[in-house]
């Protein structure tokens, strides 16, 4: 019997938060279905592997969860120390890397982690296939498929997540206790992939077309995350309520079930919504991708006026729904960033903030457009190299980025601050 462990690396951000490994939960479900033995080695929680009967024959290392993979860290180094480290515990084992980082720059990806094997594709599809490559002895290059990228596995092929290899109280994300915002368990769930929008900045390893998994299997899902004592849950599909009939249902689903619940959407989704209706469903908050106040009069897709967002704030809090605000600085030509409205209008903002500087990220249509500028005239070829347009860019900027993220991060409405106090 063939037995896999997937790793899951440190995370080189500073996190609010500890999201379940979906990926890993998935296809370790639809493995163990096919009759493999199946582990999960969390480095974020676990310094050492778990106590298995026997070594792992092949070990996948995620680069990227699926909470992580739209926003993927550029540096490689934890990654590398735990693949370092799997390598030494099990010298036997096969090592596969699966994740963004493979999907767009695979030679460099196998290169600098050392592995045998990567794996292109969404993660948990790419993971299941590329296993399933090699636990029947088929013909394999360093890069897996030999073409292109595995195909997404239908769902119908899903089982219901492992939840079972977890332990799903040591995941953690803003929930809401008393009416306040604070850190708690939390679980996940991935209803629908994809997004339709096309904002250049944003890599999107869903795909731009919106695939929903049915609203029953949602539902199940649920269901079985509080069995195992989940009562707060965060739906990590990009765009919340932008399909409106699978949203509809699903609310319908979850009213009178007694669970809370966030998400993610967009202002004018937002305002064309019935978010009453997602109130009723336990809805307790709803992040914004606010991005800038300036962020219309940027070339990077997205034409979003101040009063929309503003708008849209007004409407969630109307519904007793606390409104989130994902600010990005850094946005190329962003006059909100350069003459201190950014920082006006995050200090006035009626609800909680979270916050990251702009990178440039392959697999984004604006590293595209930007890495050659900021690397002698050609494309990277390393992540090292990768690092350094975003550092070079950050460099050229206008402003002191540092400078703004430090006068941000201590706003007593950012988030890091919020359930820091309580």
């Amino acid at each position: 019997m063939t037995h896999v462990c997937f790793a899951i690396p440190d995370d080189e951000f500073d996190r609010e938060f500890l999201q379940l490994p979906l990926d890993a939960a998935n296809a370790g479900a639809a493995l163990r279905a096919e009759g493999m033995r199946v582990s999960v080695w969390d480095n974020r929680l676990a310094d050492t592997p778990p106590d298995t009967d026997g070594d792992p024959d092949i070990v996948v290392v995620i680069t990227a969860i699926a909470d992580r993979a739209q926003c993927y860290p550029l540096v490689l180094d934890p990654v590398k120390a735990l693949v370092d480290r799997a390598r030494q515990q099990w010298p036997r084992a096969t090592l596969i890397a699966c994740g963004p980082h493979a999907t767009q720059m695979p030679q460099a990806t196998r290169a600098e982690l050392g592995v045998d094997y990567v794996a292109r594709g969404e993660t948990d599809s790419a993971a299941v296939q590329a296993v399933r490559d090699l636990a029947a002895g088929l013909p394999s290059l360093p890069v897996m498929p030999l073409a292109d990228s595995y195909p997404q596995l239908a769902p119908e092929q899903w089982p219901l997540p492992a939840y079972d290899l977890f332990d799903l109280s040591s995941y953690t994300a803003e929930v809401f206790m008393d009416g306040q915002v604070k850190r708690g368990s939390c679980g996940i769930v991935l209803g629908v992939r994809g997004c339709t929008y096309g904002c250049t900045f944003c890599h999107l390893p869903f795909g731009t077309r919106m695939r929903p998994q049915p609203v029953e299997r949602t539902l199940a899902e649920i269901a079985a995350m509080r069995e195992r004592d989940v009562d707060f849950i965060f739906f990590l599909d990009y765009v919340f309520g932008l399909h409106p009939t699978y949203y509809q249902d699903l609310c319908r689903g979850l009213t009178g079930q007694g669970i809370g619940w966030t998400g993610q959407s967009r202002a004018e989704v937002v305002l064309r919504t019935d978010v009453e209706q997602w109130a009723r469903a336990g809805c307790k908050g709803m992040w914004l991708g606010a991005e800038s106040p300036g962020i219309a009069d940027t070339p990077v897709g997205k034409r979003i006026k101040p009063g929309v967002t503003n708008a849209a704030v007004r409407k969630l809090q109307d519904a007793g729904i606390t409104p989130f605000a994902f600010i990005l600085i850094g946005l190329p030509d962003d006059p909100a960033c350069q003459n201190g409205d950014l920082l006006d209008w995050a200090t006035n903002l009626p609800g909680y903030f979270g916050l990251n500087q702009l990178f440039l990220r392959p697999g984004t249509k604006l590293y595209d457009q930007l890495a050659p500028r900021y690397n002698d005239g050609r494309m990277p070829s390393t992540w090292s190299e990768v690092e350094a347009v975003t550092r070079r860019y950050r460099e050229s900027y206008p402003v002191d980025l540092d400078e703004l993220q430090g006068q941000l991060s201590r706003l007593p409405n950012y988030l890091g601050n919020a359930m820091a106090e309580l």
